[in-house]
């Protein structure tokens, strides 16, 4: 991938509005005079997401929606006569998805897919860029679009793949989502495009604020702040991230060994680099995530610091990764082990 730069806007497919048939009910259009009378059916949930979903809205879920969106992906360009057998489909997480999801085949060589139907125009982009740019980032994307007939609306064909991550196999599923997130990070190295999150301290901010309530020595970090983020800054410069490294957001095409992940699902950041595993440390468990991080990067030929340096970004950012997810979602079974992280980086010397 070295040199190759990759910008957005190349993987759209320009699909003529026409007006469709009669019998598709986004193409209705009033008659003359009567604008605003004809009715149309309700395809949004009017039910506010919760606040750290990417989406805004999400589509309902009744059998009038589905039929709609099957009979689109029947007339898109992209898809017409390649999707086959397509049904229902729900994602095996605790957290309900805010996207709606089918199962079926791609024909002719009858890959076993998922669409996935109301995703972020980031998501929608990373995902098809990487698919096009790197075997092995990310299940391979077949066909994808910004809008479905005249449904704004991002979407995504990606190849179903058999495994998910199993706990039995130990710290091999970490390091291997270790290093399929060092893998995604020099990919996003080479892109150039707007559709980033730019995060700062002052998101460090909001979500320190946000989780304070899990213990008192919240309060510490949040005092020091700016001082702790200049100082990671300084010696670990940011960088384009995947953003959301969980074992929810991984599937897998064979066990061990070999086990290799790859990733969906991205929320692409700019943050320094200790960012990634403290995140996936603090959500999926594990421990000494970001000192094993460094050593991958290091095989990559990429900065990291010096061994000191390293530990003090752990003890940090496993602290504000652990604000972050009490303000997310306060867990009382996890409070403890929260609140452990963030009275460590309270401890540091300053």
């Amino acid at each position: 991938m070295s040199g190759t730069r990759v910008t957005t806007g190349p993987f759209g497919i320009k699909e003529e509005r026409g007006a469709g048939g009669r019998d598709n009910p986004l193409h209705h259009r009033a008659p003359a005079g009567e604008a605003g009378r004809v009715p149309t059916p309700q395809l949004w949930d009017e039910t506010p997401p919760p606040s750290w979903s990417q989406l805004r809205r999400r589509l309902r879920d009744d059998p009038e929606v589905r039929a709609v969106l099957l009979a689109e992906l029947g007339r898109h360009p992209a898809t017409a006569g390649r999707l086959t057998g397509l049904r229902t489909y729900r994602t095996p997480t605790p957290q309900p998805s805010h996207s709606t999801w089918f199962a079926g085949t791609w024909a002719p060589d009858g890959t076993d897919v998922l669409v996935k139907i109301n995703i972020t125009l980031r998501e929608r982009f990373w995902m098809a860029a990487a698919s096009a740019a790197a075997t092995g980032l990310v299940p391979r994307v077949l066909a994808s679009d910004t809008g479905l007939g005249g449904l704004d609306v991002a979407w995504l064909v990606l190849e179903r793949l058999p495994r998910a991550y199993d706990p039995a196999w130990g710290t091999a599923g970490y390091t291997a989502m270790l290093t399929a997130a060092a893998r995604f990070q020099v990919f996003a190295a080479s892109v150039d495009t707007p559709l980033v999150y730019e995060e700062g301290a002052g998101t460090i901010r909001h979500w320190a604020l946000g989780g304070r309530q899990v213990c008192a020595e919240a309060g510490v970090l949040l005092r020091h702040l700016d001082a702790d983020w200049a100082w990671v800054t300084g010696v670990a410069g940011p960088e384009v991230m995947f953003g959301d490294l969980h074992f929810g957001n991984a599937v897998f095409r064979a066990p061990p060994p070999g086990l290799t992940a790859l990733l969906f699902d991205p929320i692409p950041r700019r943050q320094p680099w200790p960012f990634e595993p403290a995140y996936f440390e603090v959500v999926c468990g594990g421990s000494g995530l970001v000192a094993e991080m460094a050593a991958i990067r290091a095989g990559q030929g990429r900065p990291t610091c010096g061994p000191g340096e390293v530990g003090r970004l752990g003890v940090l950012y496993c602290g504000w990764m652990a604000l972050l997810s009490w303000s997310v979602q306060p867990d009382e079974a996890r409070r403890a082990r929260l609140a452990g992280y963030v009275t460590a980086a309270a401890r540091l010397d300053r």
